[in-house]
């Protein structure tokens, strides 16, 4: 346990210092809210419905609202395959800018003694429009991986862990991930409330490509996991 609170330290200490150097044409202090219900259908199936409330300022000016349902098929205790859409709604400079997409995921999770090595593949199908224009269609794939690294007694009821990750997107151009799109890295803290609720909560940094410059994001985002 005194390895792992060591790593822990090593870990924050870098990620912070990484997020001091990084520098950018427009910095924005954001907040992320999200709701995870799932409802088990059977051992192996579950329905998700994720809601997504995401601000600037940190929570003075709205950014989007994402409603995203999906369903689940565990493949193993440790893979499982997702399938689902996506409606995102975000606030831009001359109205709201609307997208629809479809997208299949894989999930998995690597055991290394006590620490879990996380991740996963995204495929996004995405049809966009603004103001009633016509619908623009693009694709992009999500690689995320990271850790989660136990920082209580594991044996107590309600653990809690430390969570790292990075991801990475990629715009897909003649079938090929070929174009930058954004980063995500995260640091925070998973915490087991009771059977049904888990609190997911941190620092996330996002960096976002636009045409002739970068936006970044420091994000402080939680999620609510919620089993029906």
């Amino acid at each position: 346990m005194k390895n792992i609170k060591r790593l822990t330290y090593k870990i924050t200490f870098l990620f912070f210092l990484f997020i001091a150097n990084t520098k950018g044409q427009e910095i924005q202090s954001n907040a992320w809210k999200a709701l995870f219900s799932d409802y088990s259908i059977t051992s192996s199936r579950t329905l998700r419905l994720e809601t997504h409330v995401r601000t600037k300022r940190f929570m003075t000016e709205n950014d989007q609202y994402l409603i995203r349902p999906s369903l689940i098929y565990k493949l193993n205790s440790f893979s499982n395959f997702n399938i689902g859409v996506t409606r995102v709604s975000t606030n831009i400079s001359d109205g709201r800018l609307i997208e629809n997409n479809i997208w299949q995921q894989f999930n998995y999770i690597f055991p290394v003694k006590k620490i879990k090595h996380f991740g996963w593949i995204r495929l996004e199908q995405r049809w966009q429009k603004k103001n009633g224009s016509a619908n623009k269609f693009g694709s992009r794939i999500r690689f995320r991986s990271g850790f989660d690294i136990p920082i209580s007694n594991s044996l107590k009821p309600n653990p809690t862990s430390l969570v790292i990750f990075n991801e990475v997107f990629l715009l897909v151009e003649k079938n090929f991930p070929y174009t930058y799109n954004q980063n995500w890295t995260f640091i925070g803290f998973q915490k087991k409330i009771s059977k049904k609720l888990v609190l997911f909560s941190g620092f996330q940094r996002n960096s976002i490509k636009k045409t002739d410059f970068f936006v970044h994001k420091n994000i402080w985002s939680s999620i609510l996991f919620y089993k029906i």
